[in-house]
């Protein structure tokens, strides 16, 4: 067997995500890689009903609320736009295979991210279902700290790249023989 986890930073983590829900769907189609774990970093999830943080947060730091909506205009099918896309909001019922099914979740958020609230929430559902789905919080932080250039060394980003490898350590092997970076 393959193992593969997936990661995604904003809008790779819908991609990894939505990537995670096939993956579970194909079943042994698959074989022989599974998907073992995710981490979705400060995903650029969204619905169609606001959350406290992005009523709070929406026109703040790098992302504005209508640059937001424009980019999944352009990113849906035509004739299909909707905040509550299978691929823009996981917490819609009734999307794709049971939370029970997906594999463990890793999510990370920033204090900052007016995207935040949705991203917890989809962490706490998986968590009901006894997915492993923690959510790790970085203070001080905003959207995309751990990946943008100019951030990438922030005392927060080294430290989030630190906390991610060791919680996917717990979910891969190579031949056998623990994972190490």
């Amino acid at each position: 067997m393959l193992v593969c986890v997936l990661l995604g930073a904003s809008c790779g983590a819908n991609i990894a995500d939505y990537v995670a829900r096939k993956a579970v769907e194909a079943g042994s189609l698959l074989e022989p890689v599974k998907v073992v774990a995710q981490v979705l970093m400060y995903p650029f999830f969204i619905g169609s009903v606001p959350t406290h943080s992005e009523i709070k947060l929406a026109n703040s730091y790098f992302y504005d609320k209508a640059m937001c909506m424009l980019a999944w205009k352009l990113f849906l099918p035509e004739g299909e736009f909707n905040l509550d896309h299978p691929a823009a909001n996981p917490l819609v019922p009734g999307q794709g295979p049971p939370l029970k099914q997906r594999p463990p979740t890793l999510t990370v958020v920033a204090e900052h991210d007016w995207m935040r609230d949705r991203a917890i929430a989809y962490s706490e559902e998986l968590r009901k279902v006894n997915v492993d789905a923690p959510v790790y919080e970085y203070k001080d932080a905003v959207h995309e700290f751990a990946t943008l250039d100019i951030l990438i060394k922030s005392p927060q980003a080294q430290v989030c790249a630190e906390d991610i490898a060791i919680w996917v350590k717990k979910y891969i092997s190579l031949r056998g023989h623990e994972f190490s970076y």
